[in-house]
């Protein structure tokens, strides 16, 4: 869903983390206005894949030129207040903490399971990164934390998460770990809203964070992001 709801059960913080969410905020705009350089997705060497040619296509593999998200663009500096201690589960039911992803680049992604678009279309472009990378995937952590703990429970994202990738990690944990984890990192959800229908539906902001292998925040991407850029990016952070 789109980026314009918040979880009602909890408030933001203010203080420090007031400028940071005025950044996150004009990052939307920002999005649209990123340098335009030339990609050539034959290089990243995923489009020789037959069986992703139609969904490589939908997420920016056709397009000889697309535009490059990069350090700066977000208009929030590496090493800002973003992210913070949490302690939640795996959908393996193993405890994880930040310390877990130590070393690697961590892509995280709020989300949940029953999600209609942005969420399973966010982790396709995931998991065609992590095979595009090849042996530096070993580098990067993509991580989905649920905004649906409730329904989302390892044992739901265990079988949810594999359709994508089994190098995607699911955290799921207490309603209560979920919202500070969320005010961490100023992601936004609502479980107030439902469809005609009357089905569940959670509206949620669709950020992408990367963090460094310290732990310390270092970009910020929006979900219009294509693989091609996606990858690029991940290359250039992995060789710093």
């Amino acid at each position: 869903m789109t980026d314009r709801s918040e979880y009602s059960d909890y408030q933001p913080r203010r203080g420090h983390r007031i400028g940071r969410r005025i950044a996150i905020g004009g990052a939307i705009g920002l999005g649209a206005a990123l340098t335009a350089i030339a990609i050539d997705p034959g290089i990243i060497g995923v489009t020789e894949h037959n069986t992703l040619e139609t969904l490589a296509h939908l997420l920016g593999w056709s397009r000889p030129h697309g535009r490059l998200a990069t350090t700066t663009d977000s208009a929030i500096p590496p090493g800002a207040p973003i992210g913070g201690p949490f302690a939640l589960t795996n959908q393996f039911g193993q405890a994880m903490t930040p310390a877990s992803f130590r070393g690697r680049w961590m892509l995280v992604y709020f989300g949940y399971s029953r999600c209609p678009d942005d969420c399973p279309l966010t982790l396709e472009k995931m998991a065609i990164m992590m095979n595009a990378l090849g042996k530096l995937a070993k580098h990067v952590a993509p991580v989905f934390i649920t905004v649906d703990p409730t329904h989302d429970t390892p044992a739901v994202l265990r079988t949810y998460l594999p359709k994508f990738s089994n190098k995607i990690i699911g955290l799921t944990g207490p309603v209560p770990e979920i919202a500070k984890v969320a005010r961490e990192y100023d992601a936004y959800f609502n479980t107030t809203d439902h469809e005609a229908s009357g089905q569940s539906l959670i509206s949620h902001s669709t950020f992408i964070y990367l963090m460094a292998p310290n732990g310390k925040f270092e970009n910020l991407f929006p979900v219009s992001i294509t693989v091609p850029q996606l990858v690029h990016v991940m290359k250039k952070a992995i060789a710093q």
